[in-house]
């Protein structure tokens, strides 16, 4: 990554070597590269994916910060990555990766303000996943060729017999994970004494896919890792249209927990077998609309890609699928991951005098202002899991194009609709990244949009609510929803502290993807990818990561602290870096690193965007009291975690990063078969803050 084209600041243009890394608001420095070769005596060879995107971190001991990562790659579907076994080796899987590189605590603590190189201190790496536990229940075992596999399918790849359905197929391995997109590393009651998961998990996705033109599919499921056990277990309760990213939110109660789900909602539309056509699988929407329909309103279901409301996921802990009690040492049943319960966010559409005014959700965000308020129900949809296994065709997604239940004649609640992009008849704009607002007492999230609008959503009474349900469901919860940016103009906004150069004058105020080109440059946030949330003492700061495939440089900023105050005043984003891009100077003179990973086709380098996608506020790991010693032991809980996180100030935070240069697949990564280039970054913030 870049604080200026190197065309601009004279920066070197040299394969394997950095840019201009005077970056204006903290200094950034990388931690691990993709491709890079294990040294260490127990994993010696292993290699790190590129592509990296969910990150989060823990200690693995009282000495050692674990950094895990998963990468985002796609298997068959594009460009391979080496295949790894589980189960004792029972399959072997393809695609994107779960991975950890572990770090001396100490010298992780000291990295930022030191000279010496992140190799010294590297204690270990390896694969995160080791078991794999699919929808059903069972150990993942190996593909039985083309015919069903009755027995320990991947239904990520199958059809609900388990035979596999995919557009093309692996060479050399059983399955494979479809795109691991965002991630999110929950601890063990991090929001208190009881409150929160049991077990400490990495929170995963499979997020799109391309089936078969003529086949029937499962869809894509989010997983949970079991840091401890190290087994990845598919979980079926949050429906299975894929995901962008799931986390964690402050239920504040000990018997239920809270997820907040983000995602396409059905991205199976295949891209691959025209050019710049996607092919809809309508036989499964007939097949839809033979079983279910027609609609509540009368019209048949359309394909439900991005028809999708904000969404929580309310679980209960301790039971089974239908409700009855779980052995103590069923995983997912014990965190509250078998039997749940999917809100959500509805809003009174027949009430033109108060937001959102009739407006769908992305035309009300066309001129949305910081402050703007919606008032809503999270209501819940007809759809649970009950653990048997189904194609797409019968999945909850779908329900978000029917009216609420209890909403009918008589309910009071008659105007109340899905708060969707568009409606029920139109795909609109993706629910991207989330992040959980960890304040204590606060129920709620921030939530992102590739039309780049975002704002922070309340469950509002969610304690009293909860113990009002005496152990079952509520009915439903009041809401409400503030925008901290509507979909309009930053350029004003954006502090590029003297950098954020590209060539011919232009600079990272604007996005500059292909219309921007053309146009000027976009004045809003395009296509908002990565998004976490830092606390500090109150205080919420954001790290936004864009994804818009900029030919000059894709941008990471961060906030000044959040307010949705309706004081007219603004937030402001502060330029942190650029990366990648066709157009820009180190890209287009092949220039990577590693050297030598840019690939040539025999007239140019092959240029493209690069992407930072993953961000995680490891300081609570590393912070010390006033004698000089680590606070947080091995065996706390999240909750020492996040008041550690809380009580560091912005500027003296440790943020990880990922960055995917996905254009760089030769050299190295293309010999260990490493799927495309990333690297995994410490930032610590400078920012004009008091």
């Amino acid at each position: 990554c870049e604080a200026s084209d190197a065309a601009v600041s004279g920066a070197p243009i040299e394969d394997g070597k950095s840019g201009d890394v005077d970056f204006p608001h903290g200094n950034i420095k990388a931690i691990a590269t993709g491709g890079e070769r294990s040294v260490c005596d127990s994993t010696y060879g292993q290699k790190i994916t590129g592509t990296p995107d969910g990150v989060g971190a823990y200690l693995a001991d009282d000495k050692t910060v674990r950094v895990v990562v998963q990468s985002e790659s796609y298997g068959p579907l594009r460009i391979e990555s080496y295949p790894f076994p589980v189960n004792g080796g029972a399959a072997h899987i393809g695609g994107s990766h779960v991975q950890y590189v572990d770090y001396d605590r100490s010298a992780f603590a000291a990295f930022m303000n030191s000279d010496t190189p992140a190799s010294d201190m590297v204690i270990g790496m390896g694969e995160m996943v080791d078991k794999m536990v699919n929808l059903k229940g069972e150990p993942v075992g190996k593909r039985n060729g083309d015919s069903e596999t009755t027995v320990g399918a991947h239904y990520g790849n199958t059809n609900a017999a388990g035979t596999y359905v995919m557009y093309k197929k692996p060479k050399g391995y059983d399955w494979f994970l479809q795109s691991l997109c965002s991630a999110h590393l929950e601890q063990k009651h991090q929001w208190g004494d009881g409150i929160g998961l049991e077990d400490n998990m990495f929170i995963t996705n499979e997020e799109w896919s391309n089936f078969a033109l003529d086949q029937e599919f499962v869809g894509q499921s989010a997983h949970v890792v079991d840091l401890e056990t190290k087994t990845m277990y598919a979980v079926g309760a949050l429906t299975n249209g894929g995901f962008e990213k799931n986390v964690e939110i402050n239920s504040q109660h000990p018997d239920y927990v809270m997820i907040a789900i983000s995602g396409y909602n059905g991205a199976f539309d295949n891209g691959d077998v025209l050019p710049d056509t996607d092919i809809y699988p309508d036989h499964v929407t007939e097949k839809r609309n033979t079983e279910y329909g027609p609609r509540t309103d009368g019209k048949n279901y359309i394909w439900p890609k991005n028809i999708v409301p904000y969404r929580i996921y309310v679980g209960i802990k301790g039971k089974l699928e239908d409700g009855s009690a779980a052995p103590a040492d069923d995983f997912l049943a014990r965190n509250g991951l078998k039997y749940g319960q999917i809100y959500g966010f509805a809003v009174d559409m027949n009430d033109n005098t108060t937001a959102p005014f009739d407006l769908w959700r992305d035309a009300y965000h066309k001129t949305a202002t910081n402050g703007d308020k919606v008032e809503g129900r999270w209501l819940p949809q007809a759809w649970r899991w009950n653990g048997e296994v189904k194609n797409f065709h019968t999945d909850g997604g779908w329900e978000y194009q029917d009216k609420p239940p209890n909403t009918g004649a008589g309910s009071g609640m008659e105007g109340y609709e899905w708060w969707t992009a568009k409606g029920p008849d139109s795909d609109g704009c993706k629910t991207e990244h989330n992040s959980p607002d960890p304040r204590p007492g606060q129920t709620a999230f921030i939530q992102s949009s590739t039309c780049g609008y975002f704002g922070h959503l309340y469950v509002k009474n969610a304690p009293e609510t909860f113990t009002a349900a005496n152990g079952e469901f509520p009915a439903m919860f009041e809401g409400e929803y503030y925008v901290y940016q509507g979909e309009t103009d930053i350029t004003q906004q954006v502090m590029l502290g003297g950098k954020g150069q590209h060539t011919e004058g232009r600079d990272a105020t604007r996005n500059w993807d292909s219309s921007g080109m053309k146009d000027g440059g976009k004045v809003t946030f395009e296509d908002i990818d990565g998004f976490e949330i830092m606390e500090n003492e109150g205080k919420l700061y954001a790290v936004i990561q864009e994804d818009s495939g900029s030919k000059l440089g894709e941008r990471a900023m961060i906030t000044s602290a959040l307010e949705h105050e309706a004081d007219g005043q603004d937030l402001t984003y502060y330029f942190i870096a650029f990366s990648g891009g066709s157009s820009n100077s180190r890209i287009a003179a092949g220039v990577g690193i590693p050297k030598g990973t840019a690939c040539h086709d025999g007239e140019d380098f092959v240029g493209g965007a690069h992407e930072f996608s993953g961000a995680f506020d490891a300081s609570g790991l590393i912070r010390k009291d006033a004698s000089g010693n680590f606070v947080m032991k091995a065996s706390d809980t999240g909750a020492v975690k996040r008041e550690g996180d809380r009580l560091t100030a912005i500027n003296d935070k440790n943020i990880i990063m990922t960055l995917q240069t996905g254009i760089l697949s030769c050299g190295v990564i293309g010999a260990f078969d490493t799927d495309r280039g990333g690297q995994w970054l410490l930032y610590q913030p400078k920012l004009p803050v008091n």
